[in-house]
Formats: structure tokens, sequence, C-alpha cells
């Protein structure tokens, strides 16, 4: 299934054949953006990401900081993996900041982070970043798939792609017998 459009946004998404009833919606997924797809949907019986959709869902139109005016798609990128990950690229960094302010950048930019440990169809991309400019452009990062700049998309395309999975996810996991557990995205 694919909810969305692959050339602005859109989240494809499918269940495993021949699942055993009861089970989880075991399945395969990726996402694109502007034509670019980030994940491997080769990638057999991965677990679906419904909680971090869910918690992105309610996000998304307020995902965005001052300070974040006037940077490139290269030093967002930057910007928010030295505080998330500790990397400039692929350079580990130095780390002198104390526990204290680890947390504190932690939940401060942890929440722009997309796709990143999500699940196993994501981990052979690098990581990626999801941003929402006050005029409602969802802007996606990713140095694997479009080094060095935004891929962009309206906010209501981006919204409607995953409620559609949202719905749909919750669909397979009634139809497999699974129940549905809100858990909070990591």
């Amino acid at each position: 299934m694919i909810f969305g459009s692959n050339e602005t946004f859109a989240i494809e998404a499918m269940t495993e054949e021949g699942l055993a009833l009861p089970s989880t919606a075991w399945g395969r997924m990726r996402v694109w953006c502007q034509g670019i797809s980030i994940g491997d949907f080769s990638d057999e019986h991965c677990g679906l990401p419904y909680s971090h959709f869910l918690d992105l869902k309610e996000a998304l139109p307020s995902l965005w900081l001052p300070e974040f005016e006037g940077m490139s798609a290269l030093d967002l990128c930057n910007h928010l993996d030295r505080p998330i990950y500790g990397y400039h690229g692929d350079v580990e960094l130095d780390d002198a900041r104390t526990s204290e302010e680890i947390c504190r950048d932690y939940l401060k930019y942890s929440k722009f982070s997309f796709l990143t440990n999500w699940g196993e169809m994501f981990d052979r991309d690098e990581k990626s970043f999801i941003c929402c400019t006050p005029a409602g452009e969802v802007r996606v990062l990713n140095r694997a798939t479009a080094p060095g700049r935004w891929l962009h998309a309206r906010l209501p395309e981006a919204l409607l792609a995953i409620t559609g999975f949202l719905r749909w996810y919750e669909a397979e996991c009634n139809r497999l017998g699974s129940p549905l557990v809100r858990t909070a995205a990591q």
C-alpha cells in the first residue's frame, strides 16, 4: 500500500503474507519524498514504526526552531547530528558537555530525528532528520539519498500520508487479531 504520492510525500508499507493469526503486523516499509525513497523495502518481517509515526503526526506542524532559519540542508544536518548522536558527518566529535547538557540537548533536538532507529528497514540508510517551517514546508534531510539538499513536501501532504498509514496499520492489527499497543517512541 502507498499512502500519499511518491513524488511529494508517501509511506509505502505492507504486511508479510502468511502470518499466522493472531500476529503482530510484521512487514516492510519505506518513505518517499520528492521521488526519492528512504528505506529498504526488500527487508522482510520488520516491525512497522506505528508509535513513531503517531508521535510525528502530532509534532510535525511545530517541528521548527528559530535557530534553523537560514541554515542550508547540510548545515542543519550537522547542527542536529552533534547534539543527538555526537557526530559531524561520519566523524565522531569529542564531547565536553556534562550529562545534564547532553540530556537537555537530546530532549530539545531528538524530536527532529526521522527514521533513524525506527526499524530494520532504515538501518542501511544514513541518519535522517525532519522539520517543518512556519510556512508549512516539511523538510526531510538524509545524507545518503539526497546529500546536501532538502527533500520538500507540503505539511498537508505529509499529514495525509501519515494518517493513511496509521489507519491502515490499525486495520491490519485488527485483521491479524493483534491488540494495538501504543508505546512511547524512543
